[in-house]
């Protein structure tokens, strides 16, 4: 699937992670649900999905599973169906992705569609990610104001996050087919014109929180209290009170070492970046008996929508699929994670040695892999 009227490069140079921009006729057919297809998925206790309504003032927010006498009740406008993770369960939504293969797989975060009737908004807030919104049924108007922080204040005593303070600089209605580029902390604001589709392809990005607690944490596996802090001549050479520069270098130092090694880094960042964003899903995991005969046959292999792939390359190639690792040939870990669709003579070919052959079976045993098609 193609983006019109849309250059990778320009975009990743003057826009990604700069400023908003919108390309319009960006998708030529882009009606992939229906409103009451979205509506039926939101109805499954598996699917994450959330309703906000609002009334002047009053804000409502109500979590799936829903039953559809909920929307027999609904009124005519002013209200939002959100619903997540979309690309894992519909086929048609997870070909979307094939559009943004100019951007690190290990950077999504899901697909997630909205319909909302005229008036529909989850009013002006802002993301911790980038985001583009593709425009499907029905035309939706967008205000962006100046870029937000943690430090933001936000309106209290209401059950959505709503910024106090928002000035729009830029506005955009979106017809069918546009896309809205929004990077991350921009504030911004939507509301359906007319009845109306959004589809928003979030780019996550670990936290400098999400990295210190979790390398930490990892680290903690392994420090003993064998490596403790040891005077050195600076150290000593001060008043008796003082905590010196040297003092404070030195416990740097045993920081670095404890949890800034290389390898570990990279092995929390690999789990880190593939766990499952539904870890509680429990993914359909295949028969292992025939597998091998079965890509003989020439059946096609898929990764599971639900599983995330990742590969680090240093002096081997790690694997990581959804937060375990395996260390493979690189030729597998690209296969696996870098292509769109997986070749099953390729596979083939690299599972005639037991390691890749054991991490294949595992990864169909698991669910992650699957000949069930996506």
């Amino acid at each position: 699937m193609k983006i019109n009227n849309f250059e990778i490069e320009p975009f990743l140079r003057e826009y990604w992670q700069k400023k908003p921009t919108v390309v319009r006729k960006a998708f030529s057919d882009p009606f992939w649900l229906e409103p009451d297809d979205l509506a039926g998925l939101s109805l499954e206790e598996s699917v994450e999905s959330r309703i906000i309504t609002q009334e002047k003032n009053h804000w409502k927010v109500e979590h799936g599973p829903f039953d559809d006498a909920l929307y027999s009740n609904l009124p005519k406008s002013d209200w939002t169906l959100l619903v997540q993770a979309v690309d894992q369960w519909v086929p048609e939504i997870k070909e979307i992705l094939d559009s943004f293969s100019f951007l690190p797989s290990w950077r999504l975060d899901d697909i997630m569609v909205s319909y909302a009737p005229v008036g529909g908004t989850v009013s002006q807030h802002f993301d911790f990610f980038d985001v583009f919104l593709i425009q499907g049924v029905g035309r939706r108007k967008w205000q962006v104001g100046a870029m937000c922080s943690s430090e933001s204040e936000l309106l209290p005593d209401i059950a959505v996050k709503i910024l106090k303070d928002f000035t729009p600089e830029l506005e955009f209605t979106l017809e069918p087919g546009d896309m809205l580029y929004i990077p991350a902390k921009y504030s911004h604001s939507g509301i359906s014109v007319e009845d109306s589709m959004t589809y928003s392809v979030g780019f996550r990005a670990p936290s400098v929180r999400d990295v210190v607690d979790g390398i930490a944490t990892k680290a903690l596996e392994t420090l003993t209290d064998d490596e403790r802090y040891r005077d050195n001549t600076e150290s000593l050479g001060g008043p008796r009170g003082e905590i010196s520069v040297a003092t404070i270098d030195a416990i740097q130092e045993i920081l670095t070492k404890g949890i800034c090694d290389k390898s570990l880094v990279a092995s929390w960042l690999g789990q880190y970046l593939t766990e499952p964003k539904y870890p509680e899903l429990e993914l359909i995991q295949e028969d292992i008996g025939t597998w091998q005969d079965r890509l003989r046959a020439g059946e096609p292999l898929y990764r599971n929508p639900a599983s995330r792939f990742a590969y680090i390359k240093d002096k081997s190639c790690i694997l990581f699929v959804d937060g375990q690792s395996y260390e493979v040939e690189i030729a597998l870990a690209r296969q696996l994670s870098d292509t769109q669709h997986i070749d099953n003579k390729i596979v083939l070919a690299l599972i005639e040695k037991p390691v890749g052959r054991a991490v294949v079976q595992e990864l169909l045993q698991n669910g992650s892999l699957t000949f069930l098609p996506t």
